[in-house]
């Protein structure tokens, strides 16, 4: 029933759109404009629009459950605009049979009289225009709803492997600090303490940027600072940290949480004390947030499976276009990293 409400609410419009612009030409040719004009080309276009309109509506409904653009664009093109042409041409045949045979009392034969062959092409012409027009903009719509569509489908599915990335950051650091925890408390229980009341201070950042996808530089760097404090608590002087970040890079974006992986890669990763500690640069250009440590190999080092910074580089192929950048030297590990 409301499919039948619209379309006949569009062949209404059509019908008066066509009574308007018919009216103007009325008037540009003859110069006149009589209420008996308007009534008899009122009429005619009522009588010929809407059964026009409603027929081509139900035709284009039909066609559109039968082929679909997804599935046979082409296909649909070509039969929707040669069978609308076909449906106009014989409903403009019924309709004058109907106006000039049965209401006038006209032959037959009237219907293919020479002088009026003129309205079968004017109405073929106009139909054949039209239908292609409605049919490409049809066309168009069908391409740009499946972009939409895919568009959509992709960002559901970016959002959905950066909840998986950002859901494997919790537990890992979770894992990590109990494992210091577990160390202190059988060195120093009042370390310990401070330790597990630094820990919680981390990890409520860690809850508050889980659902972020970038955050600040600063807020990073503050992060890194309070991350590093509590792993002095156990190895004091074995860790050093450098800062050189412009102020005017303090605001810009880098995903979430990155510090906190690259640090925790360089501890895990270096053997470190007192006399040779681990020395942790982060400094900053116009471009990259720059991490840089020396290396120093561990004896006991169980080869790496780069989670950390696959995690990282990630995230930054589902958020841009940019990546993370790794030098290693014989001294030295340096990541890079982006402006988002």
């Amino acid at each position: 029933m409301n499919n039948i409400y619209k379309s006949l609410k569009v062949a209404c419009t059509i019908v008066l759109a066509i009574c308007v612009v018919t009216i103007i030409i009325q008037i540009v040719l003859q110069g006149i404009l009589s209420w008996t004009i308007i009534r008899e080309q009122l009429l005619y276009n009522i009588y010929y629009g809407i059964p026009l309109s409603l027929t081509v509506s139900w035709f284009f409904d039909y066609l559109d459950k039968q082929i679909s653009w997804d599935t046979n664009p082409k296909l649909r093109a070509i039969l929707g605009i040669i069978g609308t042409i076909t449906v106009t041409m014989l409903m403009l045949l019924l309709l004058n049979f109907i106006l000039w045979t049965v209401i006038q009392g006209k032959p037959v034969s009237h219907l293919w009289l020479k002088s009026n062959r003129l309205f079968y092409i004017i109405g073929l012409v106009l139909s054949t225009i039209v239908t292609s027009v409605i049919h490409a903009i049809g066309f168009f719509n069908e391409v740009q709803k499946e972009k939409r569509l895919s568009y959509e489908l992709r960002q559901q599915k970016l959002s959905s492997e950066l909840d998986a990335l950002r859901a494997h950051i919790d537990p890992h650091f979770l894992f990590n600090s109990f494992n210091v925890l577990s160390g202190l408390i059988e060195e120093d229980k009042e370390s310990a303490q401070e330790f597990l009341s630094g820990m919680s201070k981390i990890y409520r950042y860690i809850l508050e940027q889980r659902n972020a996808d970038t955050c600040t530089v600063q807020e990073e760097i503050e992060f890194a600072e309070k991350y590093l404090d509590l792993h002095r608590m156990r190895f004091e002087h074995g860790i050093k940290l450098s800062l050189e970040v412009s102020s005017s890079q303090e605001s810009s974006k880098i995903p979430a949480l990155s510090l906190q992986l690259l640090l925790e890669n360089a501890i895990k990763h270096n053997a470190f004390d007192a006399s040779n500690p681990l020395h942790i640069e982060i400094s900053s250009n116009e471009e990259f947030l720059f991490v840089k440590n020396n290396k120093t190999s561990r004896k006991d080092l169980v080869v790496s499976n780069g989670v950390g910074l696959q995690n990282i580089r990630d995230r930054y192929r589902l958020l841009s276009a940019k990546e993370m950048e790794i030098a290693v030297t014989d001294n030295e590990f340096i990541v890079k990293l982006p402006y988002l």
